[in-house]
């Protein structure tokens, strides 16, 4: 693989606003996951990331919420001397002798590192925590503290940024400028839409490796790497990037943008009179608790929308309304084994057969780590449970919406 060195005045080209102390000279770019012409992501062709970071989901807690989760976890456990502000005393007690460290070393902190309580700083410090919570109370709060706090990050873009951007604990890391500095920190990359809408058109091609995909356009999924829809006050960045889809270039694909504030996503849209034709309105559920944002997906003006219902915590083919909605796509739990969930096959099957019901295509990624059926857990091969050919062959569904076909025969008739 190639790489970039990039200089000083190269920052406003790449795309780095607000980080200017970063020497950048300094750092050697391999690669850039955040717009990949071919990615592994089963139902998709490519990815791109205009905007990286996001300012927190299920999948990447609040630092409160998990403070709280390691207070319940100690109180529950017994942890002598232990009470519900524990947690957020000891982490401050770790932060600020790091941070003191950090500002008595030669360079002192970047201006990307922080402190403050934040989610990514709970990631980088949580063997501190464990080693002075086991020195204040037992090796079992310790215990406790580290597996509450990396059951809680489950979301794969936030642990890219976590190893790549800032860390305190690593103040000499070489940061990859692809990426948001720190995964809170929302992060602007002009011109990476008009670099995606310049690939190849697929129209019509096979696709050896994911024959579902023949005979589409080639589809590109905006926004696995963080979520562009974090702050209202990005739609102007996020029009001028979008009409790249518009452009003659653009057309040849569909754009397929997901985010977990589609309520944020419909103001937008309709800032601007709806989205274009190419372009399919995407919303994440993981359980009953988040199936509001299919309501406020509903409310998106767009041709075509989809759900992506991974990693799927609970059972929903009984709870949710698939009215408006033309794609479903179901997946379980990837991840360190001790820190996911299991995903039972039957959820797959009824949300499967649900969606024959109503018409909508359905698509199943993978089992994940965790597959279980009939109360059963059982192992696969594939790390993610992603290979159909150790499925059922009623499981081996993966179906794309009529809508994209449709607007193929548009693109070859065009």
């Amino acid at each position: 693989m190639g790489y970039f060195v990039f200089q000083p005045e190269r920052l406003e080209q790449i795309g780095v606003q607000g980080h200017t102390s970063v020497d950048v000279s300094l750092h050697v770019f391999f690669g850039d996951i955040s717009m990949s012409q071919n990615t592994n992501i089963q139902w998709c062709d490519s990815t791109l990331n205009f905007i990286m970071g996001c300012l927190g989901c299920e999948l990447y807690p609040t630092p409160q919420k998990i403070l709280a989760a390691i207070d319940r976890a100690c109180l529950l456990a017994g942890i002598s001397g232990w009470t519900k502000e524990t947690a957020k005393s000891l982490f401050g007690e770790v932060l600020a002798q790091v941070w003191g460290t950090l500002e008595e070393s030669e360079t002192g902190p970047g201006q990307g590192h922080q402190n403050v309580l934040t989610t990514t700083n709970l990631r980088h410090l949580r063997q501190r925590m464990k080693r002075r919570a086991a020195e204040l109370f037992s090796t079992k709060a310790g215990r406790l503290i580290q597996a509450t706090i990396e059951k809680s990050l489950k979301c794969y873009a936030a642990q890219l940024h976590a190893n790549r951007g800032f860390d305190l604990l690593n103040p000499q890391r070489k940061v990859n400028v692809g990426y948001a500095p720190t995964f809170e920190t929302i992060t602007l990359f002009p011109g990476r839409t008009e670099a995606a809408a310049r690939f190849s058109d697929l129209t019509g091609a096979e696709r050896d490796e994911k024959p579902w995909l023949n005979g589409l356009p080639r589809l590109i999924f905006v926004s696995d790497m963080g979520d562009a829809f974090s702050r209202k006050q990005d739609f102007a960045f996020l029009r001028s990037e979008m009409a790249a889809f518009q452009t003659p270039e653009g057309q040849r694909h569909l754009w397929l943008w997901l985010t977990k504030r589609p309520d944020v996503m419909r103001q937008f849209v309709d800032s601007i009179g709806g989205f274009p034709v190419n372009v399919c309105a995407m919303t994440t559920v993981t359980s009953p608790k988040t199936l509001s944002r299919v309501d406020a997906l509903r409310e998106v003006n767009a041709a075509v929308r989809g759900l992506s219902l991974e990693p799927l915590w609970e059972p929903l083919a009984d709870k949710i309304d698939l009215t408006g909605i033309d794609w479903v796509i179901v997946g379980g739990e990837s991840g360190a084994r001790a820190n996911v969930e299991l995903f039972p096959v039957e959820w797959a099957i009824e949300l499967r057969d649900r969606c024959r019901e109503e018409g909508v295509a359905f698509f199943l990624k993978q089992l994940g780590r965790r597959p279980n059926r009939l109360g059963q857990e059982f192992k696969l091969r594939h790390q993610h449970g992603g290979d159909r050919s150790e499925w059922t062959r009623g499981l081996r569904v993966r179906e794309m919406p009529n809508y994209f076909y449709n607007y193929a025969q548009q693109i070859v008739q065009a």
